[in-house]
């Protein structure tokens, strides 16, 4: 058999002497990474059939799996549909259209102008950018699909690299716990097993499991390589679910080679590997094959997981579109069709009667046909075309996502704490959540932004920069109503669990549970609740003697550790534990008060690895067992050097422990551990498991030999694997003894008989294990410290008899758990006959196997421990503000209801009626009949089963879309859930494990998704190691990542800064939009006044594309508003509603605006015009002359008023944009000079515009100075009277706003649903 990698945890105990405690130099660091060290391993196969593959031989196969898999998503026949669809669509159609008409005017101008009009020069410019605009905005469009399309693709790309580079790093991060948010595999490369991700393993790989592992994938496990053929095979075993081989199609036969009768036994991905496997019960075969290969059984792989993880992420199936992006879709089709349209034929309508009535009845002439008729009429629905806002989208998204990132990596950097404001009262319910007071680097976000924005292919940074275009980064995170954790243990708890309750005997045969608190501010970090709690020291001191001896962390030598970290041994290495077991309790050892010189004497002798495999495990009554698990326990033998006594330290499950049990220590003496107790033991068993809690049983036996010639001789380098035997139990209602009706005379005959067999039982087990009670020390005799006082107390050391009294061993039908089951084992320890003394075995040679098979056996109960995953720091906080901000956290729990429902209510979810559903299938043999789940403590009627939430929402009412916590969860139903958020609007963002390979489809589903580190695994973002390359393989889907310590709290400030910008970049929308409606609103009125345009072509393209781009881009700078992280977000199912309200406030906040640049127009046109009277507005400018007849001082008058017509009305626009950078607080409360950067825009906005009005009259024969003075101060002062106008309106919308999130968080907070109660 392949032996393990020396770097794998091994209990080389650092306490064998005093130098060795001195010498010890453990760091925290050296608890999570180990660098890999290359051994020559031993094989058992003399051919090297066990070696595997070689390193390079695996990384060669997942390049090339990778690269085949990557060549079938090339998208490019998609994209140019795509691309297509786009330039036939109505933008940009219209804007040939626009330009073909502007092309036609120019061409018929040229020919039929006399004199020459220069203005024609700016209609050829005109069509120039029109053109070279239409080319533009398709190589945006084209390369935001490429981009889109190659984000996933590129980082796969990386992994391949990576893959590449790590055949010179071959480093790799051990001691990584056995919990289900991390998915690790012990593969055999090159005969050295290697502990890796389940992801980088590859087909013809061979990996070593245990009972209780899950499958990565479909594996193959060859009896033959264990040389276990067909006659002592277990599949002759009845009862197995194997014996008919032809029709099971998990094995098969092999009919040639060396072993024809050998068969193969298959596990399909997300299988438990289970002793049921080989078939149940086990035969002897079975039985010494397990003790062989100490319960490690080789598997071949025989299929390549990275093949379906990269088939998941790279599914071309997009994710649903951002609200931000439905809300264009919406505005595209109303503003920029339906208005455009109505604009474009309302111009047209408004020219048409104008050059019927005018031009060809009145004046006689009909040349100003082409010019009215077609140019106008594109003028005015010119601004209407989104002709810019695909640029500046982009420039948008790119700096927003940006300044997210950026955020978010020096969030995660920073070792600052997260504080409420300043002005933020922290018992205030409606608070926002804290922040963490971190200054931005601008150096880095203008780089960052640069390089999104002028992004072509591969930047080589895909997994810093997000996947910022598939995720719709900002869009995402900003609109979040959902939040789901889909993982429990590293991401919003700990990956190791904390101890809760400490139970020991008392004296009056009682049990007192002791409750033990993480209290960091302590030396220890916890502490005892109870302040009765020293009473019970002696009971305590066995207990914290077993947790500081039984561990090889180095706290005693290295500096204090509070928070929970691994226990290190073998046990881990031959069986999946619970990670109760893998925890470390000596924060509790010290806290009862050892210190390092009670520990000296101690010297580990030898560690026992006891498994119960074939430990029949029923169905409790209180639910499913989700997660298998082998019972085990770990002995470890010390010598005690003051003394030369031997003792036995035990801890592990309960079941394991209990049943190796025969008396149980109270604190003063010993009593036999009989069924008052063993129920006592079962029921805080029983009770704990229901609450979400893991147990931890203890033990302890002294064991004493001749100290001559055959003095004890033990390795402690090696471990000793025993596997418990198999115990058939006889029927519930079949008692142990005889069946046949006695009378109370043989009864009594029987009766004394049996007391002579106890006696004769009794001598044979001390003489087999050779103890002698009387010479050993007192167990509990341990100088200790409690808080500074030092005692020792003495007690005298008894001994019961093995047997147990056969009164008060009689089951009790109905009763399920363990109890009964220990309590038939006892009743078949007491039906052993003895005929004579000829029976008794001799007793073990020390150091041999059976040995420590009766070492383990005997020994006193001394209590038990409960551990719970406790949230990680301000989870639960984190949770509550959630609530605040609207968004529901939805927890997907594997485990059943109770087990759920406890650990959510550490979490502060609520977990009465209407707080639990569970998606198992209604099928399942552990539930309902039904699709509906009448739960005892729910009187709400709730679907069950993920194929009925469906047609429950249909059908009776949307409570599911209300619960935060689904039970009986597997990852398809989590994912499918996650689709039914989308499809009912909400914005879902998925919270797991990077290192789950089963979280890679609903990381994938989610609108974004972040993967969080589950453990510290000592590597930096530039890491080779395989499990940082694990990391990035899973969050292949992920748009962020998040470090193990990181507080959740950053995904809240990241949140809020997303909203902010969200609003601005929608305020600017809004803005924009409003503006560019305000031009044809301006040039329709100059029509209807019979003039020409008040602003021509490239006047409004100067406009659209500098001075507003110039004016929104600086609302990205705008300071937070105090309610950003308290309002309640919209569902991406209504993207515009109150489309008519919306249009009224248009028309109150821009129509004077509007007129008073009409009025601007038509007094330049007369001053410039040389008009007197004001009969020239409905008459001719030019004195009736055709248009493209004008005289140059005409033209030049036109150009005039235009320019001026442009400066105000870029100085109303400054004006109304300080009004727009919130949406409904009034300029008192949101002051819009904080922001600085738009009073720089504001100021070169103006700017610009003058430089524009100088360069455009710089040869103009008329002087800015003929205009009147009143004119310019009526114009400049005229924002006093509309910026009122917009405070009324911001405050009937504040109104509208406040009653909307009224509603919003009514719906929010209301759970009632069929026959809820009231």
């Amino acid at each position: 058999m392949t032996k393990q990698d020396p770097s794998e945890p091994i209990l080389l105990d650092d306490l064998n002497s005093r130098s060795s405690l001195h010498n010890s130099q453990q760091s925290e660091e050296d608890d999570l990474e180990r660098e890999f060290q290359e051994i020559t391993v031993a094989l058992n196969e003399p051919d090297g059939s066990l070696s595997g593959l070689t390193t390079d031989e695996a990384i060669t196969k997942l390049v090339d799996t990778a690269s085949e898999v990557l060549n079938e998503y090339n998208t490019r026949t998609t994209r140019t549909e795509h691309f297509v669809k786009y330039i036939t669509s109505f933008a940009p159609l219209s804007t040939i259209v626009a330009a073909l008409c502007l092309l036609a005017f120019y061409i018929y101008g040229t020919l039929k102008s006399s004199p020459h009009q220069f203005r024609l020069i700016g209609t050829i410019v005109e069509v120039g950018i029109l053109v070279a605009i239409f080319i533009w905005n398709a190589f945006i469009h084209r390369r935001d699909l490429k981009l889109r399309g190659r984000e996933v693709r590129d980082r796969v790309k990386g992994v391949i690299a990576e893959l590449e580079t790590i055949r010179v790093h071959p480093n790799q991060e051990l001691k990584i716990p056995s919990i289900p948010s991390v998915s690790t595999v012990r593969v055999i490369r090159s005969g050295i097993v290697r502990t890796i991700p389940s992801n980088l393993i590859v087909k013809g790989d061979l990996i070593e499991m245990v009972y209780g592992d899950i499958a990565p994938c479909k594996v193959l496990c060859m009896l033959s390589r264990h040389r276990i053929e067909h006659p002592d095979s277990p599949l002759h075993s009845h009862g197995s679910h194997i014996n008919v081989h032809h029709l099971d199609p998990r094995y098969r036969d092999y009919s040639s080679g060396t072993s024809p009768h050998v068969r193969e036994f298959f596990l399909k991905r997300r299988e438990t590997f289970q002793p049921s496997l080989f078939g149940m019960p086990p035969t002897e075969g079975m039985q010494r094959m397990h003790t062989d290969l100490q319960g490690r059984y080789t598997f071949e792989v025989l299929e390549t997981p990275l093949e379906r993880i990269l088939h998941v992420a790279l599914d071309p199936t997009p994710r649903p579109k951002s609200l931000m992006k439905n809300q264009l879709l919406i505005t595209n089709k109303i503003i920029f069709v339906k208005v455009f349209l109505s604009i474009a034929v309302l111009a047209f309508f408004i020219n048409l009667l104008r050059y019927i009535l005018k031009e060809v009845v009145q004046l006689k002439h009909g040349s100003n046909g082409v010019e009215q008729l077609l140019a106008l009429p594109v003028y005015a629905a010119l601004p209407l075309l989104p002709l810019s806002i695909p640029t500046l989208l982009q420039i948008s998204k790119a700096y927003t996502n940006a300044v997210i990132l950026v955020l978010f990596n020096t969030l995660q950097i920073s070792k600052t704490e997260y504080e409420d404001e300043k002005d933020v009262d922290e018992f205030d319910v409606e608070a926002p959540p804290p922040t963490k007071n971190v200054t931005i680097e601008s150096k880095e976000v203008w780089k960052r932004f640069w390089r999104l924005l002028t992004r072509w292919g591969n930047s080589g940074q895909d997994f810093d920069d997000g996947l910022t275009r598939s995720t719709n980064l900002v869009e995402s995170l900003g609109g979040i109503t959902v939040i789901c954790s889909i993982d429990k243990e590293g991401t919003i708890a700990t990956a190791f669990p904390a101890i809760e309750q400490v139970l020991v005997a008392t004296e009056d045969d009682d049990t007192v549970v002791l409750d033990v608190l993480e209290d960091a501010y302590l030396p220890n970090g916890l502490r005892f609740e109870d302040k009765d709690w020293e009473n019970y020291i002696q009971s305590l001191k066995p207990i914290g003697l077993n947790q500081l001896l039984n561990t090889n962390c180095g706290t005693l030598s290295a500096p204090r550790r509070k928070e929970p970290h691994r226990k290190c041994n073998t046990l881990h290495y031959n069986s999946r534990t619970r990670a109760a077991q893998q925890t470390c309790l000596c924060r509790l050892g010290k806290e009862i008060g050892f210190t390092k010189e009670a520990l000296y004497p101690f010297v580990l002798q030898k560690e026992i690895m006891c498994f119960h495999p074939y430990l029949p495990m029923p169905p409790m009554t209180f639910g499913k067992l989700v997660n298998y698990e082998i019972p085990t326990m770990l002995s470890t033998i010390y010598r005690d050097q003051n003394s030369e006594g031997y003792m036995v330290l035990t801890d592990g499950h309960v079941e394991c422990v209990v049943e190796c049990c025969m008396d149980y220590w109270d604190g003063t003496k010993l009593h036999e551990l009989d069924e008052s107790m063993l129920k006592k033991i079962s029921d805080f068993y029983q009770t704990a498991v229901v609450n979400d809690l893991q147990c931890i049983a203890y033990a302890y036996r002294p064991i004493s030999i001749d100290t001559g010639d055959n003095a004890l001789e033990l390795d402690p380098s090696t471990s000793e694997f025993i596997t418990l035997p198999v115990r058939i139990l006889p029927d519930a209602d079949e008692k142990p003894g005889d069946n046949v009706e006695k009378s109370s005379v043989q009864q009594a005959e029987e009766d004394k008989q049996t007391e002579g067999e106890e006696g004769e039982r009794s001598q044979r087990l001390t003489n087999t294990q050779r103890i002698d009670m009387r010479d050993l020390p007192d167990p509990i005799n341990i100088v200790i410290e409690v808080e500074g006082v030092s005692d020792t107390d003495e007690d005298d050391f008894q001994h019961y008899p093995s047997s147990l009294d056969e009164a008060g061993a009689s089951a009790s039908k109905g009763e399920s758990g363990p109890l009964q089951r220990w309590r038939k084992l006892r009743e078949m320890d007491m039906e052993m006959p003895y005929d004579d003394e000829e029976d008794i075995e001799p007793p073990a040679a020390v150091g041999t196997k059976e040995f420590y098979e009766e070492a383990v056996q005997g020994q006193i109960f001394l209590g038990m421990t409960t551990l719970a995953h406790q949230p990680k720091t301000n989870v639960c906080d984190f949770i509550e503000d959630l609530g605040l901000a609207g968004i529901r956290f939805v927890y997907f729990s594997p485990a059943s209801e109770r087990e759920s429902k406890a650990f959510a209510d550490r979490l502060g979810l609520e977990t009465d009626w209407n707080s639990c559903i569970l998606l198992s299938s209604a099928s399942d043999p552990y539930g309902a009949s039904s699709g509906y789940l009448e739960s005892y403590d729910i009187k709400a009627q709730l679907p069950r089963g993920i194929e009925n939430i469906r047609p429950h929402l249909e059908s009776v009412d949307d409570i599911p879309l209300h619960v935060s916590l689904f039970a009986e969860c597997g990852a398809e139903a989590a994912t499918e859930m996650i689709k039914i958020f989308q499809d009912y609007g909400e914005v879902v963002c998925c919270i797991g494990s990077s290192l789950n390979i089963n979280n890679i489809a609903a990381f994938a589903r989610a609108d974004i998704s972040i993967g969080m580190e589950p453990i510290r695994m000592g590597s930096g973002p530039e890491s080779k190691s395989a499990f940082s390359l694990g990391a990035k393989i899973n969050s292949l889907p992920c748009g962020l990542t998040m470090h193990s310590e990181t507080s959740l709290y950053a995904l809240t400030q990241v949140v809020r800064e997303a909203r902010r910008l969200l609003n601005s970049q929608r305020q600017g929308i809004v803005f924009m939009i409003a503006s560019f409606m305000s031009i044809s609103l301006l040039l329709l009125v100059s029509y209807c006044f019979l003039t020409p345009p008040a602003m021509t072509g490239y006047q409004i393209l100067w406009l659209m594309w500098i001075i507003v781009p110039l004016l929104i881009l600086s609302f990205f700078f705008s300071p937070h508003e105090p309610d950003t992280m308290t309002m309640m977000p919209s569902k991406n199912i209504s993207p515009l509603r109150d489309l008519p309200r919306f249009i009224f406030y248009f028309l109150a906040r821009f129509t004077l605006p509007v007129g008073m640049c009409v009025f601007v127009f038509l007094y330049c046109l007369q001053v410039y015009d040389g008009a007197e009277g004001y009969h020239f507005l409905f008459n001719s400018f030019g004195n009736g002359t055709p248009w493209l007849e004008w005289t140059d001082s005409e033209q030049w008058a036109l150009l005039y008023a235009q320019n001026l017509t442009m400066v105000i009305w870029v100085w109303y626009m400054v004006c109304l944009s300080s009004t727009f950078m919130s949406r409904t607080l009034s300029m008192i409360k949101f002051m819009p000079w904080k922001n600085r950067v738009w009073i720089g825009a504001s100021v070169g906005s103006l700017v610009l515009q003058f430089v524009f009005c100088v360069v455009s009259l710089y040869r103009g024969p008329h002087r800015i100075d003929a205009i009147s003075w009143w004119v310019f101060l009526l114009a400049f002062v005229w924002p006093v009277v509309f910026l009122p106008a917009q405070e009324v309106v911001k405050a009937r919308d504040l109104k509208e706003c406040v009653r909307a999130q009224k509603l919003a968080k009514l719906e929010f907070n209301t759970k009632l649903g069929m026959h809820s109660p009231l």
